[in-house]
């Protein structure tokens, strides 16, 4: 019944469930909340795979679980554990009364036209990644259950000092057509940009992000959160990146990043800004320390610790609904 790891009595098993077909923030979260349960004896934690999930670099459930996912069976497990589109698969096979953790990482779930939205209506604890999606669910009034805000953290791997190679790094796969817009524009006034309109694994992104003066990111029009901003404050000497909804709680105009509208005059004028305060060592500085103290509150840490601290609560949640 059971897969990388055997339940005790004494513990709560929970399953997962991806489709995996290439890596996105939104994937890594999942990865991360798989991951906090996996830290306490508490828990015996399995996950499923769709038939179509990608074994590879992409994955971050690769390798370890290529071999050892499980059966999608909810009804063995005492809780399920639901994010995206995963309740298609869910709510065939739901057992009556099971309680469910729904991870909801966009303020798409409250937009009447999206697929995502009927769920709300589903029975089960919400946890919203940014106060901006909790409101955004909130403000439906089809929310059932409870709503909890656990702002998102991040796991920020150690990568070598490098040389900045990039005086200007745009990252556009959410909105190709805008970057290369941004890109034929800055090459046009005769400065050197370098621009990524596709998906790169994790890593890959991280490197460029460290080799990166300034780093242009272009989420999609709204958000849930954008990992991607938090982790640009890390590895690059000053980010861009516009506002998309979910990064209004973190992203602070002139203080640890510039924060333009979404439109390209705005974004332009942005890049003019970045390219003078890069030359002020001082102004520099305190981009980098509001910087810290950002990537300091948006820990994983403090995201496990809000997690387990709701986990240990859930059955009592659960009966109060």
């Amino acid at each position: 019944m059971f897969g990388l790891f055997k339940k005790s009595p004494a513990q709560k098993s929970i399953l997962f469930y991806r489709d995996l077909t290439e890596y996105t923030g939104g994937q890594q979260k999942v990865m991360d909340y798989f991951s906090h349960l996996r830290t306490v004896p508490e828990f015996c934690v399995d996950i499923a795979f769709s038939a179509a999930t990608r074994w590879d670099s992409c994955n971050p459930w690769f390798p370890e679980y290529q071999s050892t996912a499980v059966n999608y069976v909810p009804a063995h497990y005492d809780y399920a554990f639901v994010a995206g589109m995963d309740w298609l698969v869910y709510l065939p096979l739901r057992p009556e009364g099971q309680p469910v953790i729904n991870l909801i990482q966009h303020v798409r779930h409250a937009d009447p036209a999206h697929p995502l939205c009927e769920f709300l209506t589903e029975p089960a604890v919400r946890i919203c990644v940014s106060r901006e999606v909790a409101d955004a669910i909130r403000s439906t009034g089809r929310v059932n259950g409870p709503v909890v805000v656990i702002d998102n953290g991040l796991a920020i791997p150690n990568i070598p000092t490098q040389q900045k190679q990039y005086p200007l790094f745009i990252f556009g796969p959410k909105n190709p057509a805008v970057a290369q817009e941004l890109t034929d524009l800055i090459r046009a006034q005769g400065k050197d940009v370098y621009c990524i309109d596709h998906w790169l694994p994790r890593l890959d992104l991280l490197h460029t992000l460290a080799a990166s003066r300034i780093s242009l990111l272009l989420p999609s029009a709204t958000e849930g959160f954008y990992l991607p901003a938090l982790e640009s404050m890390r590895y690059s000497e000053l980010t861009i990146v516009p506002d998309c909804v979910g990064n209004r709680s973190f992203c602070r105009n002139r203080e640890n990043c510039l924060f333009p509208e979404y439109n390209s005059a705005a974004l332009m004028s942005a890049v003019k800004e970045a390219m003078e305060i890069i030359e002020q060592p001082a102004k520099l500085n305190t981009f980098k320390q509001h910087c810290e103290s950002t990537l300091a509150y948006h820990s994983l840490a403090r995201e496990r610790d809000e997690f387990l601290k709701l986990m240990q609560q859930l059955d009592t949640l659960w009966e109060q609904m």
